[in-house]
């Protein structure tokens, strides 16, 4: 049976030389060509994927710079600046906290938080948690009729607040000496 096929097959071969010629070799040449481009756009994908995260995360770090100058005075830690306060005045923030801020504390309570970078990461997440709460319409409605100050920015500036306020009720762990610096 096996040499029934091998024969089949060379006189496959033998007809499609005859019929196709020179053309038959182009077409064998051109797949393989297809092959190697689909190859190399795979690998294109890869490194467009790569550069995107990083042109994200420099943007990232960008749009920060830009809300520290901007809006804080560059403390150690930064604290709302003239602009900055004038923002969480105008958003509104200044008249929910009050009452946002148990839910805030709350938040960042049980995330065992331990110095005042986690103390500030954790209320700006705690204010991305709670985004959906009715008393943060007014910080949505303030950011929609003001686009050169989306909710992020509120919320970075208004994390430096909650931070300090934090503290005062949460002191910082003293740090152990002859702990990495």
């Amino acid at each position: 049976m096996e040499e029934k096929l091998t024969f089949a097959k060379k006189i496959g071969n033998f007809a499609s030389n005859i019929l196709l010629g020179d053309t038959k070799e182009m077409i064998i040449r051109t797949d393989e060509k297809v092959k190697y481009i689909g190859t190399a756009i795979s690998d294109i994908k890869t490194d467009i994927r790569g550069l995107a995260d990083s042109i994200a995360a420099h943007g990232l770090d960008i749009v920060g710079l830009k809300v520290h100058t901007k809006y804080g005075e560059n403390h150690s830690p930064t604290i709302p600046g003239e602009l900055g306060s004038k923002l969480l005045q105008d958003s509104g923030f200044g008249e929910i906290y009050p009452e946002l801020k148990p839910k805030l504390f709350g938040l960042m309570e049980a995330k065992n938080l331990r110095t005042l970078y986690d103390y500030e990461k954790g209320a700006e997440k705690a204010l991305k948690d709670l985004q959906d709460d009715p008393l943060m319409d007014y910080l949505k409605e303030y950011s929609v009729s003001h686009p050169d100050e989306p909710l992020e920015v509120i919320f970075k500036v208004a994390s430096w607040v909650i931070r300090d306020d934090y503290a005062t009720s949460h002191p910082v762990p003293a740090i152990r000496s002859g702990a990495p610096r």
